[in-house]
């Protein structure tokens, strides 16, 4: 029994090769050169179940990749959430919110589950004691800063998605953690996204409870350092968590408008990302009457 189960595992590993390479599966490592979201959603979509039945056999590339998957899954429906929410349709609002916290809940188990083999204490990362985190969070080494990073990004969306929750707002200062140490491993990882973590956590919070603007800013800039200004996003997060805090509203639009204004290909290989920022953006530029109050302003300049 025991000698038939270990030959299956083998089989299954040694054709694992092919399922990843000849079926739907290879979409998903292309995916982020697509610059048609709905072809990016609809390839998500249709592989990720499989991709996650894959993860049953441990493999820590592939309990990663589900994690950013689920992930990246997630913040399709955020963005229909957003939609139906400036629509005023609670109901549908609501619905997508839960949905998104479904994917991120899937993302922050599979990153955690490959985190456990450099610590036990990533076994229940919620509940252990902070001293004991930080503990495990130093056993983590570069090669696992891609888990680390999505199990940082889906508790952190997560808890974003769940602000009225007390319960889940505590984990924050875990996140933060978890982030400084992606900071500490490989800064560049993702586009260096965990200095946008940090754009949003000093952007977009009052000064009274450690909200700083500037600081913000610095993050920001520092991923376009980073990407050679070519990673849209980062102006996205300009208007978003620099721009409307500070009430700049010449400055929110100019960055948005730029988003808008650049080629599609602007970052080679990154169509998605890229084509994600303009969909945000337009969604945003078009809500600036309610970020701002245009009227004073305007009567300020005269």
């Amino acid at each position: 029994m025991i000698r038939s189960r270990f030959c299956f595992c083998i089989s299954v590993l040694l054709l694992l090769p092919i399922f990843l390479g000849g079926c739907g599966l290879a979409k998903l490592s292309r995916v982020q050169g697509e610059s048609d979201l709905t072809v990016v959603e609809s390839t998500l979509a249709e592989n990720l179940g499989t991709l996650e039945r894959l993860t049953k056999l441990g493999n820590a590339t592939l309990l990663a990749r589900a994690a950013r998957a689920c992930s990246s899954y997630a913040g399709f429906f955020e963005d229909r959430m957003e939609e139906a929410e400036i629509a005023g349709d609670m109901e549908t609002a609501a619905e997508m919110r839960a949905q998104a916290i479904e994917h991120y809940i899937r993302a922050e188990g599979y990153a955690f589950k490959v985190l456990e083999k450099s610590h036990i204490a990533f076994r229940e990362p919620r509940t252990v004691e902070i001293p004991v985190f930080e503990k495990a969070l130093k056993r983590v080494k570069k090669k696992q800063t891609e888990p680390l990073f999505w199990a940082a990004y889906a508790v952190a969306r997560g808890i974003s998605l769940q602000k009225d929750d007390p319960m889940q707002v505590i984990d924050l200062v875990r996140v933060e953690l978890m982030m400084q140490r992606v900071l500490d491993l490989d800064e560049t990882f993702y586009y260096g996204s965990a200095h946008l973590f940090y754009a949003v956590y000093y952007g977009d919070r009052s000064p009274t409870i450690g909200g700083n603007p500037e600081k913000a800013k610095e993050h920001i800039e520092r991923v376009d350092e980073i990407n050679d200004g070519k990673f849209l996003m980062s102006k996205y997060y300009l208007a978003r968590y620099y721009a409307v805090p500070k009430q700049d509203a010449q400055l929110y639009k100019q960055a948005l408008q730029e988003v808008l204004d650049a080629p599609s290909d602007i970052y080679p290989g990154e169509e998605a990302a890229t084509a994600l920022a303009k969909s945000r953006s337009k969604r945003w530029l078009d809500q600036v009457d309610m970020l701002f109050d245009l009227e004073m302003e305007e009567g300020e300049t005269e």
